[in-house]
């Protein structure tokens, strides 16, 4: 059986205290090709100012201090449009970070989510 064209990859962690820094350490799934995209999504959106490094594959894609506004999912947008743009191997690709709370977030706990869209070739 083939595997549908695109896949949308959620990695979720939680947030329990402010100021906690979070370590990224998770794999692509092994049956996709390519890393096409990336947003985040925040459950507690006072926390838009914390900061995200991710790597895949030991390439940086979003350095240290990179602010997660600018990677957030905008409800006003339909689903599947609202990624930054990547081209990265994904077939088990190891995907590394750090996520770093503000301390202004309104309650904790609460979780992000890094979501990967995959594909594959037609």
């Amino acid at each position: 059986m083939s595997q549908p064209k695109i896949k949308y990859q959620q990695i979720t962690y939680k947030v329990t205290t402010a100021g906690q820094e979070i370590t990224i350490d998770a794999e692509t799934d092994k049956l996709y090709k390519k890393v096409t995209g990336v947003n985040i999504v925040l459950t507690d959106a006072t926390n838009k100012f914390s900061t995200i490094e991710i790597d895949i594959n030991t390439v940086e894609l979003f350095p240290e201090h990179f602010e997660v506004l600018r990677l957030l999912f905008r409800e006003q947008v339909p689903f599947g449009y609202e990624y930054h743009e990547l081209n990265e191997k994904a077939e088990g690709s190891k995907v590394k970070g750090k996520y770093k709370d503000i301390n202004n977030g309104s309650s904790y706990p609460y979780y992000f989510t890094i979501s990967l869209r995959l594909e594959n070739e037609n």
